[in-house]
């Protein structure tokens, strides 16, 4: 039997040795019943790992270690799964990912990342003045340094890593600053992500995006993307990339992009399993890897529901001949009436660059063809 199967494990729960302003997973803890399951234990990924490779067989399973801050775990954690799918001769293919907040490593945990073939994302947001605004250790003070350190380290031990910002207004007002300084760092592989507001931010409108902010930074980003990229300096924005993607008739990579949610099995350190990270909340639960199969989970009625939940949409975006390009996107940037609050940046964006899109595609298909 060979199936796919794709687990995001959360194994600090909803720790975190930082305090970040717009972290939504802090607002989605203090919204249980249990804020923090604490760290996972080892019988329990134990179990999330036989599980795993009983539905997939020969097949491939990649997991996403998240928080919270993963790292917290500690480094005999992720030993210890390693040790365990080596000694039970599992056949299932694993392919790990970690996204952490990067002031954690450490020339042990560097080195353990390579040598295991660990991809890291590094969440940073920009330059020191716009990251240490944002990203804050507990007592105030900034992480920005401590941050770059590591990636220090993983560029040592040639440790494979990626670039993941959060793109909140201050950010977006100065995207020329962030874009040259991780090109002078030659930061090659980026992830720009809308902030998502929580409840409070809504209020205050600290870090909120308007449709207008946010169509205005993607137009900037992309014309410094476009230009590099057509003089043999381009870097991977993975937002760019994936639509290329479409235009060359790829299927849909990121979630935001296809316009129905799947289930993405959000494991939390007790084991209970959500269908997305967003939705981490009790009502969400689908049911906990110690007494369910992922079969079991795949195929519940909960599972089905968020789903066709997420298959709800609205006229104007149905008869939109941008659908292909943005499907209404993330289910959590919808309004009540099912509608995109960033659909008017989408139009535009596509609008604007179209052609360029068009052209990067002409260019690829002739050069590999």
């Amino acid at each position: 039997m060979i199936r796919n199967l794709q687990l995001m494990i959360k194994p600090a729960s909803s720790r975190c040795n930082i305090s970040c302003g717009y972290c939504f997973y802090n607002e989605t803890a203090c919204n249980r019943e249990v804020s923090d399951y604490g760290l996972m234990k080892e019988e329990t990924i134990r179990e999330i790992i036989r599980k795993a490779s009983e539905f997939c067989g020969n097949g491939t399973c990649a997991i996403g270690f998240q928080g919270g801050e993963p790292m917290l775990a500690g480094i005999d954690f992720y030993k210890s799964i390693l040790k365990y799918i080596k000694n039970e001769k599992i056949n299932t293919n694993f392919i790990f990912t970690i996204q952490t907040n990067g002031t954690l490593i450490n020339e042990e945990w560097a080195e353990f990342f390579r040598r295991n073939n660990f991809l890291t994302g590094i969440s940073l947001d920009g330059t020191e003045r716009i990251h240490n605004n944002n990203r804050k250790k507990h007592n105030g003070e900034g992480t920005f340094q401590e941050v770059m350190k590591s990636v220090g380290l993983l560029e040592k031990y040639g440790a494979e890593f990626n670039i993941l910002t959060v793109v909140t207004k201050e950010l977006a007002d100065s995207i020329e600053e962030v874009y040259k300084f991780y090109k002078e760092n030659s930061f090659n592989y980026l992830q720009f992500i809308p902030y998502i507001e929580t409840e409070q931010d809504m209020r205050a409108g600290k870090y909120m995006l308007t449709s207008e902010v946010y169509t205005d930074f993607l137009n900037r980003l992309f014309d410094l993307w476009y230009e590099d990229l057509i003089n043999d300096r381009g870097v991977s924005i993975r937002y760019f990339d994936n639509i290329i993607g479409l235009f060359l008739g790829y299927p849909y990579e990121a979630c935001d992009m296809r316009g129905v949610c799947s289930c993405q099995n959000i494991i939390e350190s007790d084991g209970s399993i959500y269908p997305c990270d967003f939705y981490v909340y009790d009502r969400y639960k689908l049911g906990n890897i110690t007494e369910n199969t992922f079969e079991e989970i795949l195929q519940s009625k909960k599972t089905e529901e968020f789903i066709m939940e997420s298959l709800k949409s609205n006229t104007e975006c149905r008869d939109c001949e941008y659908r292909v390009l943005c499907s209404n996107g993330c289910k959590k940037h919808r309004d009540s009436n099912n509608k995109n609050r960033f659909c008017s940046t989408y139009k535009e964006f596509f609008s604007k660059h179209a052609d360029k899109f068009s052209e990067i595609r002409n260019l690829l298909l002739k050069e590999n063809f």
